[in-house]
């Protein structure tokens, strides 16, 4: 028989834990429960934390792929090859994946108004469209193809309001660099074309709407059914002078079902909330596994103060 020495025994543990990191680790924990090895054993040859292993050996549960027949004792449901568990894997990966990206929600700005004084100087708007007559003056418009599209209204050469074109968004601090970048543009232009100087520091977002989809809620709504939440605090300032009161609602534009906001700060939270919910419901065995710990201790600690009872009881007779 041929003995293995310490340093081989290293060397092949080390080299099992740098096959793991070029590789899924959902694989080396299903292979080693399929030839019986226990959770403890698990965490000793890969040198994971307890939590770790646990995240990842619920999501193989999950799938159905293995199950607990004992204190720290798992099997496999059926026996499969690697390739199986491999393809069932990439199958839940996508799912996962898709949880609040732009595959599953996808999210529009369907409204961004801004109002930005004029300092000096008039616009000549000769060649401006007239939408609308009022009665003491006649605003008129301008479109513009430049950062996706906007359209420029002159209010009587005291400000001008400035509507971005709708669009897809990634990520909602696209909103805060889109804002910015057309003070720039809008501060040079107007300066350049018609020598009138904007009051960009006093800008102002007069309007903001995003929009996100959600298919699995189209069915939640009724037709023409419009539901307005008030959030009781300020949007998040997009602009130093913004003072819009925060609100969020549902209704079906532009997508059947649309999920929408003037508040970045509640827009990231409804984003983020798919991935919120994945991360809770993999930290519930660790949950379960702290209130276990936590009762046990209770229930030690009872005993130790029935104990210290008595105790101060015999003393107290000894005493007499």
């Amino acid at each position: 028989m041929i003995k293995t020495s310490p340093t081989t025994n290293e060397n092949k543990s080390n080299n099992q834990r740098e096959q793991v990191q070029k590789k899924d680790l959902y694989l080396y924990i299903y292979s080693e429960i399929q030839k019986g090895t226990s959770t403890n054993d698990i965490l000793f040859i890969y040198e994971l934390k307890k939590s770790l292993l646990s995240y990842y050996m619920t999501r193989l549960k999950g799938l159905g792929l293995i199950r607990k027949i004992g204190y720290g004792v798992w099997e496999v449901t059926k026996e499969r090859d690697l390739k199986q568990v491999q393809t069932l894997l990439k199958v839940d990966k996508s799912k996962l994946l898709s949880l609040g990206t732009s595959e599953r929600l996808k999210t529009n700005l369907h409204a961004l108004q801004i109002r930005i004084p004029i300092l000096s100087g008039k616009i000549n708007d000769k060649e401006w469209i007239i939408k609308e007559k009022l009665k003491n003056w006649t605003p008129k418009y301008k479109n513009m193809q430049e950062l996706g599209g906007l359209r420029i209204k002159n209010n009587n050469n005291k400000s001008i309001t400035i509507w971005a074109k709708e669009r897809k968004i990634k990520n909602v601090d696209e909103i805060h660099k889109l804002t910015h970048a057309i003070l720039l543009y809008l501060g040079s232009y107007m300066k350049v074309r018609y020598n009138v100087v904007l009051d960009t520091i006093n800008a102002e977002v007069k309007n903001l709407d995003t929009a996100t989809e959600d298919k699995q809620a189209e069915n939640m709504r009724g037709k023409g059914e419009k539901f307005t939440l008030k959030l009781n605090k300020k949007c998040e300032k997009i602009l130093p002078k913004d003072n819009r009161d925060a609100k969020a609602w549902i209704d079906g534009s532009p997508f059947n079902f649309s999920a929408e906001t003037n508040d970045l700060d509640w827009k990231r939270e409804y984003l983020n909330m798919p991935f919120n919910i994945k991360h809770l419901i993999y930290s519930l065995p660790a949950l379960e596994e702290y209130n276990k710990n936590l009762k046990l201790h209770i229930r030690v600690q009872e005993e130790q103060l029935k104990t210290q009872k008595e105790l101060q009881r015999l003393l107290i007779k000894l005493q007499k």
